[in-house]
């Protein structure tokens, strides 16, 4: 007998006090008619798609569970017949030993949608979305996207969620816009997951991980669920750019970022999804898609950066220099600087005029932050009153030269 909400009834005789006999007056915890409408509503959602975006139809087996008694109403039959038809629907007790969850589960040779009713939205469309994202997990590993569902603990940390916020912001950026535009904002969501990855060992593979096992899932509810692709992306970007920032990131993430990385992946890169498996990285696909575009973003500009570090080390640190007192009057392109992380900027050109003469840089020139110096590269030649060395010119005022400094091969402008 199905474990039910039962309340004992007590039928009394007409006859003298009578025989008690007992009755049963049963409120089953899953309504018929509700399990029903959820069951047409899975059907509707799947048709819709008509396996449109995985070669597969969503619907399939469903079991609508009460979590607290175990009482299951199904669309089908199970093998061993737990379940028995009642008024177009299958119903009974599960046994204890199935856990129940919004999950796929394997129970009696089949694989099943399991669903809590009350935890089915009321709204048309967040309904459609959470049973379109519920059944893909249901022929997820006929799809061979049965990736490894990896905690991401670095998102429970303030550098975590602000990074993957700022991820989030540019790929809302880049649903709305199009074009040049587009490509930039995908540079900079890239630029912000890859610095964010690049602090936290593992990161990188558990996020991919998380998105092919849920991302993709709920980009699949999206996709189904609105009325049309332009619905889809402006209910992605608007998670995306304002999401719940109350709970935690460290599995739920993917649910915002999968949506939009999907999208932009069917508009950028048609045909991902016949070649998607469970160790792809969504991001990593996406990042293709920037090939022979200029991506102006800190991703882009890093390695470049990095080899012009090291090149003004050697040049103006590790290597001989000319060391001059502070610059008087000066000039240069504010948006070439350069930091080297130690209180020196090198400006790539700048021209100064001081009381030790004229500068002109055309390569690099090291300065602190008070301007109390200048560095350079090493003159070629320290005679006369034109000094001349990588990438720059002096031309010094009467009474200045260079004379050897501290370290060898170095110099410094002396009155």
């Amino acid at each position: 007998m199905s474990r039910q909400r039962c309340f004992a009834s007590v039928l009394v005789s007409a006859v003298g006090l009578g025989a008690l006999v007992p009755g049963a007056i049963c409120a089953q915890p899953i309504d018929v008619a509700q399990a029903k409408t959820i069951f047409a509503d899975a059907q509707a959602a799947s048709d819709k798609d008509a396996g449109r975006l995985w070669g597969k139809r969503l619907y399939g087996k469903i079991l609508l569970v009460d979590p607290e008694t175990g009482f299951a109403v199904s669309n089908g039959a199970d093998a061993q017949g737990v379940l028995h038809p009642n008024n177009g629907v299958f119903e009974g007790t599960l046994p204890k030993e199935v856990i129940i969850s919004n999950a796929p589960t394997e129970w009696e040779g089949a694989r099943w949608t399991m669903l809590m009713p009350q935890t089915i939205p009321d709204d048309r469309i967040d309904r459609a979305v959470t049973l379109a994202h519920e059944m893909f997990h249901r022929i997820q590993p006929g799809l061979h996207l049965m990736a490894d569902d990896m905690p991401c603990l670095h998102l429970d940390t303030v550098e975590g969620r602000v990074w993957m916020q700022l991820e989030w912001r540019a790929l809302a950026a880049a649903l709305i816009e199009s074009g040049p535009a587009q490509t930039a904002a995908i540079g900079d969501a890239l630029a912000f997951r890859a610095y964010r990855q690049s602090q936290f060992a593992g990161a990188q593979k558990a996020e991919a991980s998380q998105e092919i096992a849920e991302g993709v899932p709920e980009f699949t509810g999206v996709m189904t669920g609105e009325p049309d692709v332009q619905a889809a992306r402006w209910r992605a970007a608007g998670k995306l750019a304002h999401p719940d920032t109350t709970i935690s990131f460290v599995r739920s993430f993917a649910y915002t970022s999968g949506p939009g990385y999907g999208l932009l992946l069917d508009e950028r890169l048609p045909g991902w999804r016949s070649r998607l498996n469970a160790q792809s990285d969504l991001a990593a696909l996406l990042a293709s898609t920037l090939a022979g575009h200029r991506q102006g973003s800190v991703e882009a500009r890093a390695p470049k950066a990095e080899t012009e570090k090291a090149r003004y080390r050697a040049l103006l640190v590790t290597g001989p220099t000319l060391t001059t007192p502070g610059p008087g009057n000066f000039s240069f392109n504010p948006s070439a600087l350069i930091s080297l992380g130690d209180g020196y900027t090198v400006y790539p050109t700048f021209h100064a005029v001081a009381a030790w003469g004229t500068l002109d840089v055309k390569d690099g020139v090291r300065v602190p932050t008070d301007f109390s110096s200048t560095t350079l590269a090493a003159p070629t030649d320290t005679k006369g009153s034109h000094l001349e060395g990588p990438g720059w010119k002096i031309e010094l005022a009467p009474g200045w030269s260079a004379i050897p400094g501290a370290k060898p091969g170095s110099f410094t402008l002396s009155h």
